[in-house]
């Protein structure tokens, strides 16, 4: 039997993938075929180019200039491995005599085909979150069809068109289920639990873009150097502070500072305890911009009033409390990372910002701010002088 050519994996599975429809699952796809499919990649160029070019249109609401990318060998064993990822959970994976062994072995290889080196490169960053930007969004349609002497159903699949013609003589009735990430690849899927977590970190960018509740803990060691680049943290900050209803509004921010306070119980470098610390900081600053419009400028803040008033106390998202305490806290050990640069060269953003610190305060209380102060301490050495204030520039010449 002829093994398939890169260009079907192409053209059924990677495509779709970047832009969107539906994914062909076949058999599990052996370290073999994927090595072999390396060196047919030069022959699939009308294939490759599709994908490249959905790839570039992907990153274009992301970045100002999109680098020239090309599918390599590890952007292809990454979208292999997650193929055989969803070939575990494929609802006929049981009919075709797959035994215990054999699906170990395919966890095993699939993980090794997701294991690629980790990469800071920006275009390999850019290159593999615009492969994975839809992982979140992977489901799969189940339909239940009832007709007047039966029913059947179709898990991921179309039902064929003889069964449902005649519709209101057959009394043809159609149910969809939609079955999500968190049930096909999530954290909850024994078969995947260890291959979607090793796939996402080596797409920190993806983790940081897109929020979603299944989404395996990110590590922010992996993720900060990202940060340090202008354009990307800028993209970052807007994606996660959409114009949504309030907790919509803090989901991604509040994970991000969950992470934050992960990452404060290990060993961390204090340069990215710092570029973590001063990005979550101006997260809070968008909040404050997003209030300019409120008639009072010293007015309570309506969104923390939604999410950190007593009503909501149980449903608080973890990282909510860190969030939002982290400003006053950092103004306890290095206020140059207390507030963002500019906030208060701009008086109505000030005053937003002083309303918001100090409302933070009373709703989360002194003991909350003190003790996330001194886990910082523990990380952050006391900080310079500000060269600003040791530095003095001659004024201009006197006119005349």
């Amino acid at each position: 039997m002829a093994r398939p050519h890169v260009r079907d994996f192409l053209t059924s599975f990677v495509r779709p993938l970047v832009m969107g429809g539906p994914l062909h699952v076949g058999a599990p796809i052996p370290q073999s075929d994927l090595d072999r499919w390396d060196g047919e990649l030069p022959h699939a160029t009308e294939e490759l180019m599709a994908v490249d070019e959905a790839r570039a249109a992907v990153l274009s609401t992301l970045v100002c200039r999109v680098p020239s990318i090309i599918l390599e060998a590890d952007d292809l064993a990454l979208a292999a491995g997650l193929h055989n990822a969803l070939f575990l959970v494929h609802p006929r994976a049981e009919l075709w005599s797959v035994s215990e062994r054999q699906r170990r072995r395919i966890i095993d290889t699939a993980l090794a085909m997701v294991s690629q080196p980790l990469s800071r490169d920006r275009t390999r960053v850019l290159a593999r979150h615009a492969l994975l930007h839809n992982l979140f969004k992977v489901r799969r349609s189940d339909i239940l069809l009832t007709w007047w002497t039966g029913r059947a159903r179709f898990q991921g699949q179309t039902p064929p068109a003889r069964l449902t013609s005649w519709k209101a003589v057959r009394r043809v009735r159609e149910d969809v289920t939609i079955v999500g990430f968190d049930d096909l690849i999530g954290a909850s899927v024994p078969e995947t639990s260890s291959i979607t977590p090793t796939l996402l970190r080596r797409s920190p960018l993806t983790q940081l873009l897109d929020n979603h509740p299944g989404a395996p803990p990110l590590h922010w060691e992996d993720a900060v150097f990202v940060l340090r680049d202008a354009e990307l943290a800028r993209a970052v900050a807007y994606r996660l502070v959409p114009d949504a209803a309030p907790r919509d509004m803090i989901a991604g921010p509040a994970r991000l500072a969950g992470a934050f306070e992960q990452m404060l119980e290990r060993a961390p470098a204090e340069g990215d305890v710092r570029a973590v610390a001063a990005f979550l900081v101006h997260l809070n600053a968008l909040f404050c911009l997003g209030e300019m419009g409120l008639r009072e400028p010293a007015a309570k803040s309506p969104l923390l009033a939604a999410v950190l008033g007593p009503d909501s106390a149980s449903q608080r998202p973890r990282g909510l409390a860190t969030l939002f305490a982290l400003p006053a806290a950092l103004a306890a050990v290095d206020r140059r990372l207390s507030i963002p640069p500019g906030v208060e060269a701009m008086p109505a953003l000030a005053n937003r910002w002083m309303a918001h610190r100090a409302q933070a305060r009373d709703l989360l209380g002194e003991a909350q701010v003190e003790a996330l102060a001194q886990r910082l301490k523990r990380h952050l050495r006391p900080s310079p002088a500000d060269p600003t204030a040791a530095v003095t520039l001659p004024g201009p010449p006197p006119p005349g």
